[in-house]
């Protein structure tokens, strides 16, 4: 009874049996493809000491590009490798694999000229080449012949690089990421070409073709038939019509109409960093080929921000002042704006004790919307400025000085100012100064912002020289290299928001202006460096006025990245970042991390707009967004650290809480 179903089971389970021996078979016959390979120079693997080159080959320094090249004489010994040495666990070759040749032509060819070819040793033929004819680049593969009118590059005299992938019947061919052909082998390549009989050889492939006149800084082999289309990113039309435009890789944020920009690797691109989106890896330009980078796993990077705080201040804030005071410890003064009716509300400072702020002093202040610290000598200095009660109406800014008997911080001068928006305090050459924003006067926004000179006989702030602004925000100070600028941020010409903000440079001693800089409600500027290169950053607020006449979507506008060119002597535009009402930029760096803080200080009431955006610097793609959190109405954000520990606090307008997160690094 129990065996007849076993037996009536057996021919099927026979049958298992055979076709798991002729799987067992196949596997024999039909070996794992080659993959899990790096991506393989070839001419530094052929030449690895350039001290003993081959017969006819030269090393040459590239003056225009500061590079050294391989140069080939007619007379040349071929540079032959063999490729069971780069494939030492495969026993075919790669049946997909892409090239990537970085070149240089100065004159165009007159004859067929090899830069590569795969020689099959035991046939003595060549499998396949790659070389240039005039304005064409040839391709052959088992003796037939593929014409690509490419335009090698001799023309500018410039380094180029050159892709081809081959997988099966398909044939794709690009320079520069620019110029793409496609097209179909008339026989498939094939799937087991034994690695054992096949030689790369480069720059001359044998008696038929003339050697490459041109120079030759890399011969990259990478297994894998996608790699060209994976290296040069395919471009996405970006519509003319349109001044908001967001670039960054696509796929990564769905708030906002992004556009991605073309990944473009050039010679003269060298250092530029990409993320490649299908592989998930970091990839820097070197020689016109994309490569990985190799992340040392020590250093930290932002991975998130949890709360840590909630501040008690009082009041609504319009700015937050982190600074310390010698012997005493951390501090954070809250510029307490007010709300309706509280025109007159203190201003709260809080000590920072056991991981947390603690209240500590009230300051008297008048609408106050910027708060500044700063020393001279063994003194310091609180610098308040003050709105006052309206617009019409002038009032008193206010200066504090730190008592060391008391210690607490008392009034020390009062400044005359005009519905004042920003103070900020530098020094020129031991002297110390101060510049006050000056936003309006009787209901007119052309009004003149003052530059304070310290005079230490009287141990006061006098007037030194007067700029003119319009609505003025805010006021920034930096220096590049021994130059000093400061950059003021004009909101308003009683008309509209789109108005020029201007750069002054210190020359002579006196401040003169630099260049003009168009804007939409301008409302701060941060200045930050990354590899010695300066930038500076404008929070745009409000577009209001003829470009709006519908007044449509006001507090959407885009907020730009500049950058300083030294040829130019001026500062141009590197990115522009869509924001909700931008009051105020921060920049942190975290090890060899860069990032930029935004507050979003108003919404039309949709959630995704009370977001207050985190971007990392990423290289090629400039500045990407990398978190966001859901914050009330903000007007201010600043960084500070305790010990290894990293804080983000936001100084909140609508609110008499501040929130404070905590930086969790990776």
């Amino acid at each position: 009874m129990e065996i007849k179903p076993l037996l009536r089971w057996q021919p099927m389970f026979q049958y298992i049996l055979f076709m798991h021996a002729v799987c067992i078979e196949n596997m024999e016959l039909y070996p794992p493809p080659c993959s899990d390979v790096p991506p393989l120079d070839l001419l530094e693997r052929a030449v690895p000491n350039l001290h003993a080159l081959p017969r006819g080959v030269n090393i040459l320094y590239d003056h225009g590009s500061h590079v050294h090249a391989f140069k080939f004489s007619p007379i040349s010994d071929n540079i032959y490798l063999q490729a069971d040495s780069l494939f030492p666990n495969c026993q075919y070759f790669p049946y997909e694999f892409s090239l990537f040749i970085t070149y240089k032509q100065n004159v165009p060819p007159k004859s067929e000229e090899c830069i590569f070819s795969l020689f099959h040793k035991q046939t003595n033929k060549t499998i396949l080449s790659v070389g240039f004819l005039k304005d064409r680049l040839v391709f052959r593969y088992k003796e037939r012949r593929q014409s690509f009118q490419i335009s090698p590059g001799y023309q500018d005299r410039q380094w180029h690089s050159l892709g081809v992938s081959v997988a099966a019947h398909s044939l794709l061919v690009s320079r520069d990421c620019r110029l793409h052909r496609h097209r179909q082998l008339h026989e498939p390549f094939p799937d087991l070409l034994p690695i054992g009989n096949t030689t790369f050889v480069v720059g001359k492939c044998g008696p038929r073709w003339s050697v490459f006149k041109g120079l030759i800084k890399s011969v990259v082999l990478i297994p894998g038939g996608d790699f060209t289309t994976r290296a040069c990113v395919p471009k996405i039309s970006i519509k003319k019509d349109l001044d908001n435009v967001i670039r960054t890789f696509p796929g990564y944020s769905t708030l906002t109409p992004f556009h991605s920009v073309a990944a473009v690797c050039r010679w003269n691109d060298v250092g530029n960093i990409a993320y490649d989106v299908h592989l998930g890896k970091l990839k820097v330009c070197t020689n016109g080929i994309w490569r990985e980078v190799k992340l040392m796993p020590e250093e930290n990077k932002l991975d998130y921000l949890v709360p840590h705080q909630v501040v008690t201040i009082g009041h609504g804030s319009y700015d937050v002042e982190l600074f310390e005071v010698p012997g005493e410890g951390k501090f954070a003064a809250f510029a307490a704006g007010g709300q309706a009716g509280q025109w007159s509300a203190k201003s709260s400072i809080q000590q920072w004790k056991n991981g947390i702020f603690q209240h500590y002093q009230w300051l008297p202040t008048e609408s106050a919307q910027s708060i500044e610290f700063f020393t001279i000598g063994s003194q310091s200095f609180l610098a308040v400025a003050n709105y006052g009660k309206r617009q019409s109406l002038p009032c008193n800014s206010t200066i504090f000085k730190w008592n060391h008997v008391i210690k607490k911080f008392r009034r020390h001068q009062n400044i005359l100012t005009y519905t004042a928006r920003d103070v900020e305090a530098f020094q020129i050459e031991g002297d110390h100064y101060l510049v006050v924003a000056n936003h309006a006067r009787d209901n007119d926004n052309h009004v003149n912002s003052t530059v304070y000179k310290w005079a230490p006989t009287l141990g006061l702030f006098i007037e030194f020289q007067s700029l003119p602004t319009l609505g003025a925000f805010d006021w920034t100070h930096f220096t590049v290299d021994k130059y000093h600028f400061l950059v003021v941020a004009n909101a308003f010409d009683n008309n509209s928001t789109w108005i020029l903000s201007s750069v002054y440079i210190w020359h002579s001693g006196q401040w003169v202006l630099f260049q003009s800089i168009q804007t939409t409600g301008a409302t701060d500027w941060e200045h930050f460096v990354i590899a010695s290169e300066h930038y500076i950053v404008v929070a745009n607020a409000y577009n209001y006025g003829n470009r709006n006449f519908l007044n449509l979507d006001n507090y959407r506008t885009n907020s730009t990245i500049y950058k300083l060119d030294r040829s130019l002597n001026r500062f141009v535009t590197y990115q522009q970042l869509s924001t909700d009402s931008a009051i105020d930029w921060e920049y942190l760096k975290i090890e060899n991390e860069h990032y930029l803080f935004v507050s979003n200080s108003q919404s039309d009431g949709l959630k995704e707009r009370q977001l207050s955006p985190v971007y990392r610097w990423q290289g090629l793609d400039k500045f990407v967004q990398v978190h966001s959190m859901y914050t009330p109405p903000n007007a201010d954000v600043e960084v500070f650290k305790d010990k290894s520990n990293i804080f983000i606090i936001y100084a909140c307008v609508n609110s008499s809480y501040s929130d404070i997160y905590k930086v969790k690094l990776t």
